[in-house]
This record gives structure tokens, sequence and C-alpha cells, in this order.
């Protein structure tokens, strides 16, 4: 949808909810609002209403892997427009991982555990932030299980959701965007209890969204 045709939206929700008389904010303060809620939606939608990129696995000229391989994982760098993973599968690995954990989860925590760590039936992708064989620290996704191939080749499925602008947002989110940016807005003027009903219905429509 158009950037204008969703500023007009939002000025339509926040309408509803501001006292007579008093005016609405200007666009130029509502884009960069919502900019940063096109990004909260990104993070919450569901896989199936968002566009899926490659995440790079080879840089420079000729192109190199740039995968690290360490203690039996593999170490893709992430992109600096990440948003959240899309999916990511090896060759061996027995299904694909469709979130990345962060490692204060406890399913990052038991990969200390040789038993029930992460392996090919139950591979586990996580966002770190190391070094790896001597070299910078970086942000990564952390694959494991992923025996280092040598010279030979291994490719796996590297799908990402990147950050986009608002108005690149799938269309049937538009309504939810709306909601969360009204919302914001409205907490800012301090209306609080109008604010809180706005996001009520950006939840709603986020949880009807993941169900269709």
């Amino acid at each position: 949808m158009e950037r204008p045709a969703l500023i007009s939206k939002i000025e339509i929700k926040m309408d509803e909810y501001i006292p007579e008389g008093m005016s609405l904010p200007f666009d130029e303060y509502i884009g960069p609002v919502m900019d940063e809620a096109a990004r909260e939606v990104l993070e919450k939608a569901p896989l199936h209403l968002l566009t899926a990129l490659a995440i790079p696995l080879t840089g420079g000229e000729p192109p190199v892997s740039i995968i690290e391989y360490h203690n039996d994982k593999a170490y893709i760098p992430v992109p600096s427009d990440y948003v959240k993973l899309y999916e990511l599968k090896y060759p061996l690995w027995k299904k694909s991982i469709r979130r990345a954990v962060s490692t204060e989860e406890s399913q990052y925590k038991i990969q200390e555990n040789q038993y029930i760590k992460a392996g090919y039936g139950r591979p586990v992708v996580a966002i770190v932030t190391t070094s790896i064989n001597g070299g910078g620290v970086k942000t990564y996704f952390e694959c494991a299980k992923v025996m280092d191939p040598g010279e030979e080749s291994l490719t796996p499925v590297a799908l990402y959701v990147k950050t986009i602008k608002p108005e690149e947002l799938n269309d049937i989110l538009a309504d939810a965007l709306t909601w969360l940016c009204s919302s914001k807005l409205l907490g800012v003027m301090g209306y609080g209890d109008k604010s809180v009903y706005a996001m009520e219905q950006y939840n709603n429509t986020m949880i009807s969204l993941a169900i269709t």
C-alpha cells in the first residue's frame, strides 16, 4: 500500500479517539513512527505473509565462501538488514529451522550437554556474537550440527526476512501496521487508555493473520 494511504488510515483510526478540536500529528512525525512499527510487524508476522531473501554465503571477487566451521558447527554472518530467520537447512539435517534462538534460551544452553545437544535429527540455529578461528568479532547464525566439509561444497537452504519500508509490506499487513502506529502515537500524545485499546486491536489482528 502506498505511504500516503497508510498515513491516511492511521489518521482515520486516531481521529476516532482524539477529543474534538485536538489536531493530529503531522505526517512528518507519523512517518518515522511508521518506519519503526514496520520492523515490529515483520518480527511478529507469519512467515507465509513475508518475502524471503537468500542469506549471502559468499563474498569478495572472485566469490569465496564466508561460512566458518568450528567444533561441528557452521557460522554464517548475519546480514546487516536482518529481521528474522525464514528458513535454514543443511543437507544432512532431518528438518528445516525457521526460528533462530538467542543464547539466553534453554534450547541453546543445553548445547553444553553432550547427550542432548544438537544433532542431524534435532538441529539448532542461534544468533551469536563471537570470534571464529581467530577472526574479528561478528554476529553469526550458529548452525549445529554441521561438520566441516573441507574442500567440498556444502550449501544449505538459507533464507531470511530483511528490513523493508512500510509501503513494501504485504497489503494484508496494512491494518495491523496502522493499529500499531496509532497505539504508539496515542501513547506519545498522552492518551494511555486509547493507546492500550489500539494495541489490543493490533494484537488481535496479528492473531487472526496467524490462523488464516
